[in-house]
């Protein structure tokens, strides 16, 4: 389990844990303490129910509007507003509607900037200023309601109404701040992000080269970050990509070698599958005597545990080259075909069609090594 899946498993535990707490200890008593809704005592369940609905709609939107507001004051254009899969999008200078996916919790706002100058730190700011703001006047509004010997119904209703939006907007905050990547983008992991000058420069290219993606346009000009950090690499791996797409090996090791110059700056599992990439390159263009030597001189044995289990398509195409031309073991090169299909999937779609073709070419090889493999993979 990736510690994205863990980070995320643990955020929707304390997600539940407030709902449970504030439904025991607090809406529970105030429903003890006396009639609150008019009616048969059911009502007063279906009441609150539309409250929670209510609060949570409120709070999907608002937090989108949010980051449209924060958009614009970053000067930014908005490209795409999506809540719960209502999309608003635009297109030829025109708003259009669609029901599309989206990268969040609850929904999606897409920007593009129009300037270096661009800054989206008001893009994340804004919904937490917003989140904060409904969270004093929810308290304010609740100690009014729920005060002591006070028994208005009308009051009690202000008061449950007051804390269930506190506590929807509490789970969707705990989300959507918490500093870290999860299993999507959350404003909490894009502020660790943009808490340094070039990562917004980073940022801002990424909103660049994914919308031309999305218009179907060509990605021309990418910009090469001389300075490191754990985003500007993932920049960085899209011109990787582009040169491995054209067979431009050596501009691509040249590219992976400014990445991992400074191992301090990113991540081991980002290192690694950057070695995976460099190994794949020399066993795919080099002798055999040369790459097996490369590989005994410059892959420690973390790096080559690393690969052997790594589900991503840099080690799973890496490891078929190593298991078919430098261990000659078809039982080995049987597993990765058999892993291929599930690091597809965790590919980015924008090299899906890439990574295809490498892994062809590392099979291509092993065949040509050993035409009398069955190397099919398994339907």
């Amino acid at each position: 389990m990736k510690k994205e899946d863990i980070a995320s498993f643990i955020v929707y535990i304390l997600m539940l844990t407030i709902a449970l707490l504030v439904g025991l200890l607090v809406i529970q008593p105030i429903f003890q303490s006396g009639t609150v809704f008019s009616g048969p005592a059911g009502m007063s369940y279906l009441w609150t129910f539309l409250i929670i609905l209510g609060a949570l709609l409120f709070n999907i939107i608002m937090l989108e509007v949010f980051h449209v507001l924060g958009g614009k004051a970053g000067k930014y254009n908005i490209v795409s507003f999506n809540v719960l899969g209502f999309c608003f999008y635009k297109a030829a200078s025109n708003w259009k509607f669609a029901f599309r996916s989206f990268d969040g919790l609850t929904g999606e706002t897409i920007l593009s900037p129009k300037s270096e100058k661009s800054s989206p730190k008001a893009f994340v700011w804004f919904p937490l200023l917003g989140y904060l703001v409904e969270l004093i006047v929810g308290i304010i509004l609740y100690s009014i309601g729920s005060g002591k010997g006070n028994t208005d119904s009308g009051l009690k209703i202000v008061a449950i109404t007051a804390i269930v939006f506190v506590a929807v907007s509490s789970m969707i905050a705990l989300y959507n701040f918490v500093p870290l990547r999860l299993d999507s983008m959350t404003d909490g992991y894009r502020l660790t992000l943009i808490s340094k000058p070039i990562n917004v420069e980073a940022y801002n290219e990424l909103m660049r080269i994914e919308n031309l993606q999305r218009e179907g346009k060509e990605i021309d000009n990418i910009k090469v970050f001389d300075e490191i950090t754990e985003f500007t690499a993932s920049l960085n791996l899209i011109s990787v990509y582009d040169n491995l797409g054209k067979r431009n090996f050596h501009e691509a090791e040249k590219m992976i070698d400014k990445i991992i110059e400074n191992p301090d700056k990113i991540s081991n599992a980002t290192r690694y599958r950057l070695l995976a990439q460099k190994l794949y390159i020399k066993i795919l263009t080099l002798s055999l005597e040369e790459a097996s030597k490369y590989y005994e001189e410059n892959i420690p044995d973390e790096v080559r545990r690393f690969i052997s289990n790594d589900l991503s398509m840099e080690s799973v195409r890496a490891y078929v080259l190593i298991a078919g031309l430098l261990d000659e073991s078809r039982g080995e090169v049987q597993y990765a075909n058999s892993r291929k299909p599930k690091a597809m999937k965790r590919a980015l779609t924008s090299r899906a069609k890439i990574e295809e073709e490498l892994y062809n070419d590392a099979i291509n090889k092993v065949k040509e090594a050993h035409p009398d493999w069955d190397l099919s993979q398994p339907s």
